[in-house]
């Protein structure tokens, strides 16, 4: 026996089920057609930052060596099986990856109330690589805990994109960025969010 879904022209389906099943698919194929053109947007943005990557790379590189420190100890990499970028920048790793875009979802604009598909970006402090390949069951909720910020592409490029940091919740708007020159404002604004603060010493007593 079949099930579902048997074609068009069925004599198995009245003219009102057909008319339904059109709403559907023309539905979906709307949602999908955005997520092609989302996904290779965003492609495109992780491919430019990976370019300004290595620019950075050779300024630490430089700044760091005049001062002593190794030039070993500033590196990028880029791993395509998890789409995904890393910045180490002596102790801070800072990673990049569009490994969750497996299918179409939206972002609610705080300002219009829109629905929009966007492919996302996901900025960790932390080797999301690493995260990635040693936890591929569990992946989702590693990379949520060392999530520093997001970065969500629509499917038109004349749209901005939203930069939506977790120590800025609160705030009432995202960060709104050209997409043009999101690739370089994503990476600087993360380098800035990661490195800009440090690390406190863990107390095992109160005093």
């Amino acid at each position: 026996m079949e099930y579902g879904f048997t074609g068009l022209n069925s004599s198995r389906q009245t003219p009102v089920e057909q008319e339904r099943m059109s709403i559907v698919a023309s539905h979906m194929y709307e949602q999908y057609s955005d997520y092609q053109n989302a996904n290779m947007l965003a492609k495109g943005i992780l491919d430019s930052i990976y370019e300004n990557m290595k620019v950075t790379t050779d300024y630490f590189r430089q700044t760091f060596s005049s001062r002593g420190i190794s030039r070993d100890d500033v590196y990028c990499e880029r791993d395509e099986a998890t789409q995904s970028l890393l910045l180490s920048i002596l102790w801070h790793k800072i990673g990049f990856t569009m490994i969750f875009n497996d299918k179409p979802q939206v972002l609610e604009n705080n300002i219009s109330r829109q629905r929009i598909i966007c492919s996302r970006i996901v900025a960790t402090k932390g080797d999301c690589i690493k995260v990635i390949n040693e936890n591929p069951e569990s992946m989702t909720e590693k990379i949520k805990n060392i999530e520093v910020a997001s970065l969500y592409v629509p499917a038109k490029r004349s749209m901005p994109c939203e930069l939506r940091a977790i120590h800025l919740i609160n705030e009432i708007r995202p960060i709104s960025i050209a997409m043009e020159n999101a690739h370089r404002e994503f990476l600087f604004k993360v380098i800035e969010y990661v490195c800009g603060g440090g690390y406190v010493h863990w107390q095992s007593m109160s005093l």
